[in-house]
């Protein structure tokens, strides 16, 4: 195979399978003579269960299992705060909370059969908003939250269930020095869906001999597996996760859903049991991105310098932690960034409600983050009489400058991607009435999680590859995994067979997230890849009498070098090896940068490894009269250390926009009284194609010296960056924005006419 493998544009390895229909999700896979599970839910935010009867149910034609509380482990989920059961038996605590679940021959008697169990509810009053949860002698989500279990330097107490702090400097005296420009905003954030096409399903089934099967879709199917057979008490050699192509998750599916009742039910059945649920099931928890509010304020000098920024956060995680805590750590490492302000002072606090668990959607803090400090830092740029992208670039950081928490920092791109993602949009070129520009930049994480790999060569000299990491949509595994083994085996990437997710390949990886996929997963199979590649050049040797300096892989074989033809095949050698030449690799352990301990309180993510940076500019069209805005273009520079195949990350950054748009403009969980009013599609408004904008993608790589290939996290930040520059573009468009998400015409219309004033 010739050179060039890493960094060429390439189409997706699965894209035909996908769009023909031949792609196996997790609905799709066939069982034997299956049972159909379904879960009853509570209809009420918050009461409690004073009587649950399953017996009538339980004696119904076709059931062949129910379970609830009575017959299912009583102890907590393994979160940082040990807050929630499987099936509550004392409280309920959201509408759509299941209390029981049951499987039949099929779902209309498993239907029939639901309706029968009897259950008896005290109604409680819920506790549905921020204010209403922080309020002195607040009702309390939890009444017993003082027996919980909790990790160490996690807070709780009452109905806060977080809290972390950055603080460095002297906030209040920059604040008061007399010739300092000073000012406040206030903004609030709503919740919203992962928006995955696919809902969730999970099969389960468990066998003769006591182990259990799970079929899912999961993004992280090693780490769900240890919860489950934890929680089940089953050694996780017995519990088999399985995993699909993933219709998308963004986050939504890195905790699991469906999988806990499937499997619950399948231990008391003889048979496989499929649970499926509808897009209004799947709605009820789904784990939405945390709504929540901010407060900025911030003190500059009159030529620019940015001084001081104070930064408070409150974020409503419903009704459980969950992995809720990592919004509000993200959240305080973005308040400031990408700037070099020396005085802060910025936390973050998590409260319960009665609503449905917030999730780790992709990029978790990051859209709210950015929206309300961009935004921010625009009024800032008013008040001075600066111009937004000179404001920024006076304060950006370079090379060698130093993160909120003190870490030295190293490839420091802001500033290209803030220049070109202004020059995309032609920043300083004229603008008709009514049209605007505005720019939002920041910087995310690289994860390097515990990966695992094996490339093994077999019968006919196939190449083999098997990781831990799954495929959820993005072509992060399924491309570029497989472009990493070729590029070092020197193959075709479209010869290459890959097995993901599937846990009898004993090959854990931590799962999708963080933006480490490919950095993580990436590292491990070029690992593996390279063990193989030395054992096939140490059996060549002896075939081909040549030193392994003197040889070559090509195209499937391994020749000596300048004598194509003196060669020997990998399925030769593979012979000669009992049949298989196996590869073993894993990703390096990383320890986390150095920062200042003591600028932080409750703060277990203060340094982040080889970070990237990420501008979206803006351009939009604001129609005064009715609040419409129209965003014309979004151009993203994003900059990835070494892009293994740029189409995916023009696909990321693609993606990033649509879903940014979502936030910015039209996505919202509409609750009353705790209830969700909008549990579909038909109300929730996910823009489409036919709402996209002109997009232009324009990759930047700045090489990070703390990985290989100088690779950097991609997925995430380009989610994190539209809503801010459209905000900004509304404003510099029609003098005033919406300091609310998502900003509908109603709320731009209404930021005008308080700008203008009373009429």
């Amino acid at each position: 195979m010739a050179a060039g493998l890493l960094g060429v544009r390439r189409p997706r390895f699965d894209a035909r399978d996908k769009v023909t229909g031949a792609t196996v999700f997790t609905a799709d896979v066939a069982l034997a003579n299956p049972l159909c599970g379904v879960v009853l839910r509570s209809p009420h935010p918050f009461a409690r269960i004073k009587r649950l009867d399953v017996s009538r149910a339980a004696r119904m034609p076709g059931v062949a299992a129910v379970v609830s509380a009575h017959n299912t482990p009583q102890k907590p989920l393994a979160f940082g705060i040990k807050d929630q059961l499987l099936f509550p038996k004392t409280y309920v605590r959201y509408r759509g909370e299941p209390v029981a679940a049951l499987a039949a021959g099929n779902e209309q008697l498993a239907r029939a059969a639901l309706d029968a169990i009897e259950i008896e509810y005290e109604v409680l009053t819920p506790v549905t908003t921020i204010e209403q949860a922080l309020a002195p002698g607040a009702r309390l989500v939890h009444p017993d939250w003082r027996a919980y279990e909790k990790a160490e330097g996690r807070t709780l107490r009452g109905n806060v269930c977080g809290y972390n702090r950055i603080k460095r400097g002297d906030v209040e005296a920059q604040f008061a020095r007399p010739a300092a420009t000073v000012v406040e905003s206030e903004f609030r954030f709503s919740a919203g869906m992962p928006g995955y096409l696919e809902p969730r399903c999970a099969a389960a089934w468990r066998k003769a001999d006591g182990s259990l099967t799970v079929w899912c879709g999961s993004q992280s199917p090693y780490g769900n597996r240890a919860e489950l057979a934890a929680y089940f008490d089953l050694a996780e050699s017995k519990v088999r996760f399985i995993n699909q192509f993933v219709g998308g998750g963004f986050g939504g599916k890195i905790l699991m859903a469906a999988e806990w009742y499937a499997a619950a039910l399948a231990l008391h059945c003889d048979r496989p049991v499929r649970v499926a649920w509808s897009r209004y099931e799947d709605c009820l928890h789904v784990f939405p991105r945390h709504g929540g509010r901010a407060k900025f304020k911030s003190a500059a000098a009159q030529d620019g310098t940015l001084l001081a920024l104070r930064a408070s956060f409150v974020f409503d995680t419903g009704a459980y932690i969950g992995y809720g805590a990592g919004t509000g750590l993200i959240a305080t490492m973005l308040a400031s960034a990408p700037y070099r302000i020396p005085n802060l002072d910025i936390d973050s606090t998590l409260v319960y409600t009665n609503k449905q668990i917030a999730g780790p959607v992709r990029a978790p803090g990051g859209p709210q983050a950015n929206f309300a400090k961009e935004s921010h830092l625009d009024e800032l740029a008013a008040a001075l009489c600066m111009d937004p992208l000179e404001l920024r670039l006076k304060n950006i950081w370079r090379e060698g400058d130093f993160s909120p928490t003190g870490q030295r920092l190293s490839a420091v791109s802001a500033e290209q991607t803030l220049r070109e993602a202004a020059k995309a949009i032609d920043w300083h070129g004229p603008r008709k009435p009514g049209q605007g520009r505005g720019l939002c930049c920041t910087w995310w994480f690289s994860s390097c999680s515990e990966s695992q790999a094996r490339v093994s060569i077999g019968p006919g000299g196939k190449v083999r590859i098997s990781s831990g990491n799954p495929e959820v949509g993005t072509g992060s595994a399924s491309d570029a995994l497989r472009i990493l083994a070729a590029d070092v085996l020197r193959i075709d990437p479209a010869d290459a067979e890959i097995v993901l997710g599937d846990t009898d390949t004993d090959t854990y990886d931590s799962g999708v997230g963080g933006s480490g996929s490919t950095y993580s997963a990436g590292q491990a199979v070029e690992a593996a890849a390279r063990h193989a590649r030395e054992q096939l050049l140490q059996k060549a040797e002896d075939v081909l009498e040549a030193r392994a300096d003197d040889l070559e892989l090509r195209s499937g074989a391994v020749a000596v070098r300048g004598a194509p033809d003196h060669h020997v095949s990998f399925e030769q050698l593979a012979e000669q090896n009992g049949g298989v030449i196996e590869g073993e690799g894993a990703a390096p352990e990383i320890g986390d940068p150095e920062f200042d301990a003591a600028l932080v309180q409750t703060h277990d993510f203060a340094s982040w490894h080889a970070p990237s940076f990420t501008t979206t500019a803006a351009q939009v069209e604001v129609d005064a009269e009715t609040g419409q805005v129209c965003v014309r273009k979004l151009a993203t520079a994003q900059d990835v250390g070494f892009a293994v195949n740029p189409a995916g990350v023009s696909g990321q950054i693609e993606g990033g926009a649509v879903q940014g748009l979502g936030f910015a403009l039209t996505e919202e969980l509409h609750f009353d009284d705790g209830a969700l009013q909008n549990p579909d599609f038909k109300n929730y408004l996910l823009p489409t194609a036919v709402d996209a904008p002109e997009i232009e993608a324009i990759i930047v790589e700045t090489p990070s010296p703390d990985s290989p290939r100088g690779m950097k996290g991609a997925g995430e930040p380009p989610v994190t960056t539209p809503a801010g520059a459209i905000a900004n573009a509304i404003r510099a468009a029609a003098g005033a924005a919406p300091h609310e998400t998502p900003m509908t015409p109603e709320r731009v219309w209404l930021a005008l006419q308080r700008k203008s004033g009373p009429r």
